[in-house]
C-alpha cells in the first residue's frame, strides 16, 4: 500500500513534468524519456493495485470464513456464561431470602481480635470483589470497542439524510460484511450495560461490614472494661470479707452479697460503676447484633443487582443472535 502511494506521488510529478515539457515545446528525446518513465510507473502502480486487491480479497475471505465463525462461537459461549451466572445469582438470592435465622456475631464464641480480623478481612474481600467486577466488565467493553472499531475503519462512514433527519452510520444499511454488523450490535449491547448498581450494592455491603467492625471494636472495649471492673470489685469484696473473718467461699461474689449495705462507701461506688458498665456492654452487644442482622439485607441487595445485571446482559447478547428486524445474524 505504501509503495503504491509513493509511485502515485512520483507518477503525478512526472505527468506534470511531461505536460510542462510539451507546453514549452521541448525536444522529443526529453519528452520520450519522461513518457517511458511514466509508463513504467503506471505499470508498477497497476501491479501494486492488483496485489492490494488480491490481499484485500484474502482478508475478506479470512474475515468471513474464519473470524465470523469464531465470533459466533465466542458469543454462544458468552450467552451460556451469562445464562449460568443469572441462574446462579438467582438461586443465591433465593437461599438468602429463605434463611430464617440470623447470625448474631456478639453471641458467637469468636472473641478477641479474631472476630475483628474476620470482619475486616471480609470487608477487604468485598472491596476487592467490587474492583475486580468493574475491571472484568470494563475489559469486555474495551475488547468489543476495539473489535468494532477495527473493521469500521475500512468503511466510508457517511451519515445518510432521511425524512426524520440524519441517520447514524449503520454497517447493515451500507451493505457491509456480516462481521461488521455483528461487531456493531455487540458494541451497542455492552455499552448499554451499567455495573453501577452492582458496584454500589457491594460497596454498601462493605460499608456495613466496616460499621459492624466498629461496633465489634466498641463491644470488645466495653467487655474488657466490664471484666476488669468485675474482677476489681470481686477482689475488694473478698478482701472486705476476709478482714472480718467471714468465709467468702460461702457468699456470692458479684451480686446478692449478704450485708452489702455494710461495705465501705468506695465499695458501694464500685458496684454502681460495675452495674453501669454492664449496662453499657449489654447495649454494645445489642448494637453489634443489630449490625450483623442488617448484613442479610445487604447481601440480598447484591444478588438482586447481580441477577438483574446478568439478565440485562443476556438480553443484549441474545439480540446479537436474533435481531428484531431480521438480518443475517442467526446462529
Amino acid at each position: 500500500m505504501e509503495d503504491e502511494e509513493n509511485h502515485r506521488v512520483v507518477y503525478d510529478k512526472e505527468c506534470k513534468k511531461l505536460k510542462d515539457l510539451t507546453k514549452k515545446g521541448a525536444e522529443s528525446s526529453k519528452i520520450e524519456v519522461v513518457s517511458i518513465s511514466i509508463g513504467r510507473l503506471l505499470l508498477r502502480i497497476n501491479v501494486s493495485v492488483t496485489s492490494i486487491d488480491a490481499i484485500s480479497r484474502r482478508i475478506d475471505k479470512l474475515r468471513e470464513e474464519k473470524l465470523l465463525p469464531q465470533l459466533s462461537e465466542l458469543i454462544k459461549g458468552l450467552i451460556r456464561m451469562w445464562t449460568f451466572m443469572a441462574e446462579c445469582h438467582k438461586k443465591q438470592l433465593q437461599k438468602i431470602m429463605e434463611a430464617k435465622s440470623h447470625v448474631q456475631v456478639a453471641s458467637c464464641k469468636i472473641t478477641g481480635d479474631s472476630g475483628l480480623r474476620a470482619t475486616m478481612k471480609l470487608e477487604m474481600e468485598c472491596l476487592k470483589w467490587e474492583k475486580c467486577f468493574g475491571d472484568w466488565i470494563n475489559a469486555q467493553k474495551s475488547f468489543v470497542k476495539f473489535l468494532n472499531g477495527w473493521p469500521i475503519k475500512c468503511i466510508s462512514q457517511e451519515n445518510e439524510e432521511t425524512c426524520n433527519g440524519i441517520a447514524h452510520f449503520s454497517p447493515g444499511r451500507v451493505g457491509a460484511p456480516e462481521t461488521f454488523s455483528v461487531g456493531k450490535k455487540w458494541y451497542q449491547a455492552v455499552e448499554k450495560l451499567s455495573e453501577s448498581q452492582v458496584s454500589a450494592a457491594i460497596h454498601d455491603f462493605a460499608l456495613s461490614l466496616h460499621q459492624l467492625w466498629e461496633k465489634q471494636s466498641e463491644e470488645q472495649q466495653q467487655r474488657v472494661q466490664a471484666d476488669y471492673l468485675s474482677r476489681d470489685y470481686e477482689r475488694r469484696v473478698r478482701s472486705f470479707y476476709e478482714e472480718r473473718g467471714i468465709n467468702y467461699s460461702n457468699g456470692t461474689a458479684a451480686s446478692g452479697l449478704a450485708g452489702l449495705d455494710e461495705l465501705e462507701k468506695n465499695i458501694g461506688f464500685m458496684k454502681k460503676r460495675l452495674e453501669k458498665q454492664r449496662i453499657i456492654h449489654v447495649q454494645a452487644v445489642k448494637e453489634v447484633n443489630a449490625a450483623s442482622n442488617s448484613l442479610r439485607s445487604g447481601m440480598m441487595s447484591i444478588f438482586e443487582a447481580l441477577e438483574s445485571f446478568f439478565l440485562e446482559g443476556l438480553k443484549g447478547y441474545q439480540q446479537i443472535r436474533n435481531p428484531n428486524k431480521g438480518g443475517k445474524v442467526e446462529w
